[in-house]
């Protein structure tokens, strides 16, 4: 958080110490509470202002965190807002008391926020313009001028549309002092000030004012996709596709209500109207359409379901019963359009009255100071009474010290009874979990015949194969000999009929003995899966060179797939353990990169890392291909898993693999995606397998 300076005039730092003799900076403390109710940031305000509170506060820090309390979702959500701007007017009367222009900055900022959402649009002006005021009286033209863009959003409500719109050029052509916020909050209040001039309009100023508005619109969507501010792009989407609508622009329109329909979520806690806007838009186009008939009854449809709501649904009831006059005319729906425009007129005295009931409280207001002035002599008086009832206050601390002494002696007899009922609790602990230990080995002889029953079926599933194979060939063989011996005893054998059965015996006894190969060979693989099976001697090798020669050996399948090869290695490292092993272990590591990791183009990779951490060494081979998916990491090391199995894939490179390194050599092999794409193969094996055995 960056430093604030502190109003030398009015607020005098505080540096209390925290628990370990730290200085603490209330100011600063106060300035972040205020950001983030400034900014909406509603979920992270009361843990932050309940941490301020644990500190021994001054009376004008006192005055500034009531301040904070009193924003909206602060915590206090029981208070109306009539009555949060009640207090406050108290809290500004005596931070004019402490002579604090910083708090009475921030008093008059919030009551700027509370008296627009009680629609004071008027007195909301008044507070903003004090607000700017003293801002820039403590020399936070910062805070000053995100304070004046606040203005805007105040003016729109009170239709001083073209004040708005000068108002945003003129803080358009500083927006290096604006932030992200409040840059959208400019350029949708400009946006929104020329939409309700073009609706107010007709030729071409009409279609200038809502060309302008849609601009506007599509630079606050910009920026605010920049930085994520997903509430203002739900804003600029769903104003983008309503002005879009109006000029009758079918295509952008149902593109940024697709776009809309993710985020509904939302929607209702952006603007409580957001859903009959969305009607007004498809509405419009229905009537833009050939199917306007039903887009004419879906305008009446929510004419009719919008008159009997409140005037917080004003802005979107006025666009559509200026729509209903203009197709009324259009389609000669001559008494529609006249109803419409009664109910139009009614609409705007409404809004009127309303107007003219703020005013009428922005005067009382007025007429208050000599009220005012008077609290304030009455606040003085207060302060010497504060003084004495501070020293009975001091009083009563010292009685409550006491009463704490005896609630501490009654806490000491609760420890000793919650100790006894723990001890109670460790005892029904180990019964559960002696009942646990149970359950687990139950599971585990689940899981060892689930495995085994795998296993079976697996085998099965490959030998199946050569076996099938090599009985049809014996088969094949027989028939042939059959009908040889039936040519013997037969008057007469042709030459060319005794070739055709040598050769066909030929061929079936080179089948047989290509399938009993499979067999065998399939045989030897599942011996391997078996660790005790491995007969090789333990040795003492250079693993570098060891390594150097796997990848020198690999490299030209490498270069005919179009891939690289690289090795890495800080030092010579030598040790002992199973060399032969591991180069298995190795060469179908990088089989399994270079057929079913890498993806074909020139970028594909494979790095091999060698480094040594004490006694244990760590080979790393990683890969810039495809990945593996998540539900199949869990599996890579199971016996016959493999994606594809019956397609020449027997699913057992990756489990003779696990075997040979955790059975043989003691180490430890995991599989893993990278986060830039890609997998991550890591092996752990100590520099002496012998002695992590005997171990």
């Amino acid at each position: 958080m960056a430093s604030f300076r502190t109003e030398s005039s009015s607020v005098t730092p505080i540096h209390p110490r925290d628990q370990a003799g730290a200085s603490i900076d209330l100011l600063g403390l106060l300035e972040k509470g205020r950001l983030l109710c400034v900014s909406g940031q509603f979920d992270e305000i009361p843990q932050h202002l309940d941490y301020i509170k644990t500190f021994e506060l001054e009376p004008i820090c006192a005055v500034m965190l009531e301040t904070l309390q009193l924003y909206p979702n602060a915590n206090n959500g029981h208070l109306q807002d009539s009555q949060r701007l009640q207090r406050l007017s108290d809290l500004l009367e005596l931070a004019k008391v402490l002579d604090s222009k910083l708090a009475q900055a921030w008093a008059w900022e919030l009551m700027q926020l509370l008296q627009n959402n009680l629609l004071l649009h008027h007195a909301a002006l008044h507070s903003n313009a004090m607000a700017v005021e003293l801002f820039e009286q403590c020399d936070r033209k910062r805070e000053a001028f995100t304070t004046k863009v606040s203005r805007c959003l105040i003016m729109v409500p009170c239709e001083m549309y073209r004040e708005v719109i000068e108002m945003g050029e003129q803080l358009l052509r500083e927006r290096e002092h604006l932030d992200p916020v409040a840059l959208c909050n400019i350029l949708r209040s400009s946006a929104s000030a020329n939409y309700f001039l073009g609706i107010e309009t007709d030729g071409d100023q009409h279609q200038q004012f809502l060309q302008t508005a849609l601009s506007l619109h599509e630079e606050c969507l910009r920026i605010a996709k920049g930085y994520q501010i997903h509430k203002f792009e739900l804003i600029s989407h769903t104003n983008i596709a309503i002005i879009n609508a109006y000029l009758g622009r079918r295509e952008p329109t149902t593109y940024h209500l697709l776009k809309i329909e993710g985020m509904q979520v939302n929607a209702n806690k952006v603007n409580p109207s957001w859903g009959y806007w969305l009607r007004f838009c498809e509405a419009l186009l229905l009537c833009e359409s050939p199917e306007f008939e039903r887009g004419w009854e879906a305008l009446i449809a929510l004419d009719l379901e919008l008159r009997k709501l409140d005037l917080s649904t004003a802005a979107v009831h006025d666009s559509v019963l200026r729509k209903i006059i203009s197709y009324g005319r259009r389609w000669h729906y001559l008494e529609i359009a006249l109803d419409a425009s009664l109910a139009l007129a009614e609409l705007n005295s409404k809004r009127r009255r309303l107007l003219s009931q703020t005013l009428s409280a922005t005067v009382e207001d007025i007429m208050s100071l000599p009220r005012l002035v008077q609290k304030n002599q009455e606040l003085s008086q207060q302060g010497h009474q504060l003084e004495a009832s501070l020293a009975r206050q001091n009083a009563e601390l010292n009685n409550t010290l006491e009463q704490l002494r005896a609630e501490a002696n009654i806490r000491k007899k609760a420890e000793y009874a919650l100790h006894q009922a723990h001890a109670k609790l460790e005892q029904q602990i180990q019964a559960r979990t002696q009942e646990l230990e149970a359950a687990m080995d139950v599971v585990m002889r689940q899981e060892k015949q689930l495995a085994l029953g795998r296993l079976v079926v697996g085998i099965a599933h490959e030998m199946n194969t050569p076996l099938g194979n090599a009985l049809m060939a014996a088969s094949t063989m027989d028939d042939y000999c059959q009908q040889l011996s039936a040519d013997l005893s037969g008057t007469s054998l042709k030459r060319s009929q005794l070739q055709i059965s040598l050769h066909a015996l030929h061929e079936g006894n080179r089948l047989l003995r290509r399938a009993l190969d499979v067999a065998s060979n399939l045989v030897q693989r599942f011996r391997a899966l078996a660790i005790e099976q491995h007969t090789e001697t333990i040795q003492n090798f250079d693993l570098q060179g060891l390594c150097a020669g796997v990848v020198a050996d690999w490299q030209k399948r490498f270069q005919e797939r179009q891939a690289e090869l690289s090795m890495y290695s800080d030092t010579a490292v030598r040790i002992r353990s199973y060399p032969n092993a591991l180069t298995q272990v190795l060469e179908q590591i990088l089989e399994n990169c270079l057929f079913h990791g890498l993806t074909s183009g020139e970028l594909a990779r494979v790095e091999l890392h060698l480094y040594q951490h004490g006694q244990e060494i760590e080979l790393q081979v990683s890969d810039n291909g495809n990945g593996i998916a998540q539900d199949h990491l869990g599996r890579l090391f199971e016996p016959f898993f493999s994606r594809q199995l019956g397609q020449g894939g027997m699913g057992l490179g990756l489990s003779i693999a696990h075997s040979l390194i955790t059975d043989l050599m003691r180490g430890h092999i995991t599989i893993a995606n990278r986060p830039e794409g890609g997998t991550c193969v890591t092996i752990r094996i100590p520099t002496d397998s012998e002695t992590s055995f005997k171990l």
